[in-house]
């Protein structure tokens, strides 16, 4: 004889939804601000790159654009 499943079970049809953290490690709405440009400006110069940039080389150089970063020489990223 075949058991019905029990009244009280239930799943949820889809996964629910991620919450956004809050509290400590959360972006306060400048830095969510600085996020979103550095974003966008990385996005922005990786396609316009010939050379296919990788997505860190376009965060470097779109952070160094907006002057959150002092600009590196080759010889400081070999050393990293």
């Amino acid at each position: 004889m075949n058991a019905a499943p029990a009244d009280d079970y239930w799943e949820p049809s889809r996964r629910p939804a991620a919450h956004r953290r809050t509290g400590r490690g959360a972006l306060t709405p400048e830095q969510q601000a600085l996020a979103e440009d550095l974003h966008v400006r990385a996005l922005a110069l990786r396609a316009a790159s010939e050379d296919g940039m990788s997505i860190r080389e376009a965060v470097a150089l779109a952070a160094v654009q907006l002057g959150i970063e002092p600009p590196q020489t080759d010889t400081e990223r070999t050393a990293d």
